[in-house]
């Protein structure tokens, strides 16, 4: 059997991939995994100085030499690339509410294998809806929103707003319940939510941990969602 040409061989993106953003406070070191899942194309991102780990990114697409995909925060951020021909660079830019931001990745070593997360756990249904609370973070007012909506499946995706801060839809990794208490993975954040739900499951209130540091976090449940 003939085989091809190198040149005519295209490169394949899979793989580890290293880079560093430029910001106002210094330089900011990102990984992304690279990788098919079945017939499609994922990624999850690192971001070690915030704690940040296999955090699913969205709308990953690879076409030729050309990879994109959407990173949760404000203003929608979206990376744009192109893969060299020898598969060990990818130039790109990252674009959000900042603007555009140069973000080149080098490629480390072969994808790593995904620990799967599941979404859900327990009958989480019951939290469907909106849910406002204050946290007291050392003497600053933060107003946090959890969004809980039902996919067509029947499973609970969750988001967080952090109103003050202008965060808005930021994905909470997973969600379970077990008897009146509700777990909350927040990796996004490097954070999570523990809490006991009320018998009328209008309330919940437990502790919100970020960053080594617990705060006490109660969760009200807007009156226009209430379950009976």
């Amino acid at each position: 059997m003939l085989a091809l040409p190198a040149a005519a061989v295209a490169a394949n993106p899979a793989g580890l991939w290293e880079g560093s953003l430029t910001t106002p406070n210094g330089d900011l070191g990102m990984v992304f995994n690279l990788h098919q899942d079945g017939d499609h194309w994922a990624a999850e991102l690192d971001v070690p100085m915030q704690g940040v780990s296999e955090l699913p990114l969205s709308n990953v697409k690879v076409d030729s030499a050309s990879v994109g995909f959407d990173l949760p925060g404000p203003g929608n951020p979206h990376y744009d690339g192109k893969l060299s021909d020898d598969g060990k660079t990818i130039a790109g830019n990252l674009s959000g509410a900042a603007g555009t931001m140069q973000l080149n990745l080098k490629w480390k070593s072969e994808a790593r294998a995904v620990s799967k997360t599941q979404p859900n756990s327990g009958d989480v249904q019951i939290l469907e809806g909106t849910w406002d609370g204050t946290l007291d973070a050392n003497g600053t007012t933060l107003h946090l929103r959890f969004n809980f909506v039902k996919n067509a499946d029947g499973s609970l995706k969750g988001t967080i707003d952090s109103l003050d801060q202008g965060a808005n839809g930021l994905p909470i990794s997973s969600i379970s319940r077990s008897g009146d208490t509700v777990k909350l993975d927040l990796k996004i954040i490097s954070g999570s939510y523990e809490a006991t739900l009320n018998k009328e499951a209008s309330a919940m209130s437990g502790t919100f941990t970020q960053g080594g540091a617990s705060l006490p976090l109660a969760m009200q449940r807007k009156k226009a969602d209430s379950k009976n």
